[in-house]
């Protein structure tokens, strides 16, 4: 899946990830009181950190849904 594909997902409310990323390690959308849209990465253990895309994400096509 595309990364486009996969921010419909989280924008959705869906939990997304990279194939081979650390297992726990997603990618989620959350929104501001005034409704403003962000990103999110969350591993296990750690406080969940903004998720700034890059080139090698935003142009690979191995992106997952975390199925819960």
């Amino acid at each position: 899946m595309t990364f486009g594909d996969a921010l419909e997902y989280a924008k959705a409310g869906r939990s997304v990830r990279r194939a081979g990323w650390m297992p726990g390690d997603e990618v989620v959308c959350h929104y501001t009181e005034d409704m403003q849209p962000f990103l999110e990465v969350s591993c296990p253990g750690h406080e969940p950190v903004p998720y700034f895309a890059g080139n090698v994400d935003i142009f690979a096509d191995d992106w997952e849904i975390v199925r819960k």
